[in-house]
């Protein structure tokens, strides 16, 4: 039975508590619908109880904090190593299965041979790494953008993977690549997660659209590029949602195809 998880961050149980509530609500009343939360810094020891206390008996997975965070720089690994360790505590929290990493910034070797290191030395095999854009917003270069890249940092750390779709095709536009093709090569590596939304298939922009309201062609992505027992974090809408109306039209979208 594939999975749909709402995302949250955990700074939402101050700023949406609603929010938080009308998804854990919803999750409660389904079989197939997970929690992923990003661990950001800012959230208090209040807040983590709050958040544990609001999703209590739900399966929860883990997002590491991608801001101030790359481990293809190694002068930043004891930062790197702080921000994992608030993912990690959040997973001890919930007994999360996953804590997606993301892979870090620079296209030489040596920047992709460093995150590998990086990924070995946190040893937990909850850690999956998620694969990136080409670039990023600024326009700088990210690494773990093609399935060759991602191959060689699980070899070499012996870490999970979180396929983003997203960010596959928005790579594969940047690099000229048959986007089916490079869809194909993240697949047969047997992700251990999944992100998906809506955008727009020639535009290389992680624009996090709601289901339905890009061009993606998402049921060809859902049944033939997810597995049967698939966990899929709907990573839709951008803003401070103060609802949960919009994300739960999004799990009956995917749902219905």
């Amino acid at each position: 039975m594939r999975k749909f998880g709402f995302k949250l961050f955990s700074t939402n149980i101050q700023a949406t508590p609603d929010l938080v509530k009308e998804c854990a609500e919803f999750a409660r009343s389904k079989d197939d619908v997970f929690i992923e939360i990003t661990a950001l810094a800012e959230s208090s020891k209040d807040d983590w109880l709050k958040i544990e206390n609001m999703l209590k008996g739900l399966e929860v997975r883990i997002h590491a904090s991608y801001i101030g965070f790359d481990t293809g720089n190694k002068e930043l690994e004891q930062q790197n190593k702080k921000i994992l360790t608030f993912a990690q505590r959040a997973a001890d929290l919930f007994n999360s299965e996953t804590i997606v990493v993301h892979a870090g910034y620079g296209h030489d070797k040596k920047h992709l041979a460093e995150t590998a290191r990086q990924f070995k030395n946190f040893n937990d095999k909850r850690v999956v790494v998620e694969n990136l854009p080409y670039f990023d917003n600024n326009g700088d270069h990210m690494h773990g953008s093609t399935a060759d890249e991602i191959k060689y940092i699980r070899e070499e750390s012996g870490c999970g993977f979180c396929f983003d779709f997203s960010h596959a095709i928005c790579a594969a536009l940047n690099l000229d690549t048959d986007i089916e093709t490079q869809l194909q090569d993240f697949f047969v590596l047997k992700p251990t997660v999944y992100h998906m939304c809506d955008g727009d298939i020639n535009k290389a922009q992680d624009v996090h659209l709601h289901f339905g309201k890009g061009n993606y062609p998402l049921k060809h992505f859902l049944n033939d590029f997810t597995d049967e027992n698939a966990y899929i974090t709907m990573e839709t809408g951008k803003g401070n949602q103060r609802h949960c109306n919009a994300r739960i039209a999004d799990y009956n979208y995917l749902k219905s195809l």
